[in-house]
């Protein structure tokens, strides 16, 4: 192994530890085994960059930085349409609770007070 894979290992090695020794939700439970999943396949593949292109051809494709930028790219669109969503619930739920304000603050004949 050369610098760059010693370094960027130890560093993401030093993550996923931190990872483990935090206390556990059963709440977050599917979160953190995702992160622990991510930051384990991450060491393996840095570590060993002939296994992704094994991977890679196996899936029928040249490069193991081919499979890696499809990877990327799939989640970067599957999180933008995920965030965008949280962005709309939020904003009809922040109508909802205006409304909600409004109508318990709204005089009779609409005066001023």
């Amino acid at each position: 192994m050369n610098a760059f894979q010693w370094t960027t290992c130890s560093l993401l090695a030093a993550t996923l530890l931190r990872d483990l020794l935090r206390r556990w939700s059963v709440a977050a439970l599917p979160l953190r085994l995702t992160r622990i999943l991510v930051w384990t396949t991450a060491i393996v593949a840095i570590a060993n960059p002939l296994q992704v292109t094994r991977v890679a051809n196996l899936l029928g494709i040249g490069r193991g930085a081919d499979i890696v930028l499809y990877a990327f790219a799939l989640a970067f669109a599957a999180v933008t349409f995920y965030f965008y969503a949280q962005h709309l619930r939020l904003r009809r739920e922040l109508s909802a609770i205006a409304s909600h304000i409004a109508l318990r603050e709204a005089t009779r004949g609409g005066g001023a007070q």
